[in-house]
């Protein structure tokens, strides 16, 4: 479900889970994506943490803007451009792959949530505090 303002809940994970995300250089160039994008399409960054396969973060949309896709296509393209040739991560080159540009750093797709309520807002912050625990 989109809402223009809306706040939302993310998850997006590495091709293949590869761990690559905690490298001191991926978390630079991540970093430097997020605030390239921003620029162009402005948000905020309510909260993030990355794991080393995963991202989960909450942004919030300004008024009258619902279109998270497009900001998660920047950043991916901005970390994939500056960042694959460094990982040198082995891949299969697939005639599906070409045609659709698709790097191999990142699923293609991604998980949504829209945050309802603030009790769904503490819940989701709450997950991102947890969820590298869990991982170690």
């Amino acid at each position: 479900m989109r809402q223009p303002g809306g706040t939302y809940f993310f998850t997006q994970v590495t091709y293949k889970r590869i761990p690559w995300l905690c490298k001191e250089k991926a978390r630079l160039t991540i970093r430097n994506g997020i605030n390239h994008v921003m620029k162009l399409y402005p948000f905020t960054l309510d909260a993030i943490v990355l794991l080393p396969d995963h991202i989960h973060c909450i942004w919030t949309l300004p008024e009258g803007d619902d279109n998270y896709s497009i900001r998660w296509r920047l950043i991916k393209t901005y970390v994939s451009k500056r960042y694959a040739s460094f990982l040198k991560i082995p891949f299969e080159l697939t005639e599906s792959r070409i045609k659709k540009q698709e790097t191999h750093l990142w699923q293609k797709r991604f998980w949504e949530h829209l945050i309802r309520n603030e009790q769904d807002y503490e819940n989701h912050c709450n997950y991102i505090h947890y969820n590298p625990v869990k991982h170690g």
